[in-house]
C-alpha cells in the first residue's frame, strides 16, 4: 500500500485537532475541579509557601539593613584613613578556617 504526502498531512492534522482537544477538555475539567473544590476560585487570593514568607522576610531585613551597615564602613574607612584601624589576624583566620570548613562539611 502506498501512503501519499496528502494522506500523511491529513493523518497529521487529525492527530494534531485530537490533541488539541484533549488538551483542552482536559483544562476546563481542571477549571472545574477547582470551582467545586474552591467556588470562589475568582477572588485574588495567593498562598504564599514558607521559603518564600522567609525571602520576604530577609528582604524587609535588609532593607533596614543598609544605614547600620553604611555607618559600619564609614567608620572603618575614618580608622583606616587615619591609621588606627586594628586587624586581628588570628580572628580573620579562624573566619577564613570556619567558613572553608563549613563548604567542606
Amino acid at each position: 500500500m502506498k501512503i501519499s504526502n496528502s494522506t500523511t498531512n491529513l493523518v497529521n492534522q487529525a492527530y494534531a485537532n485530537n490533541v488539541a482537544h484533549q488538551n483542552a477538555a482536559n483544562a476546563n475539567a481542571k477549571l472545574e475541579k477547582g470551582k467545586e473544590i474552591n467556588p470562589s476560585a475568582n477572588s485574588a487570593n495567593v498562598d504564599f509557601s514558607d521559603r518564600t514568607k522567609d525571602l520576604q522576610k530577609i528582604s524587609q531585613a535588609l532593607e533596614n539593613e543598609p544605614v547600620a551597615m553604611s555607618e559600619k564602613v564609614n567608620k572603618i574607612k575614618q580608622e583606616i584613613n587615619e591609621n588606627r584601624y586594628n586587624l586581628d589576624a588570628d580572628k580573620v583566620a579562624d573566619k577564613m578556617v570556619g567558613s572553608l570548613l563549613d563548604k567542606i562539611i
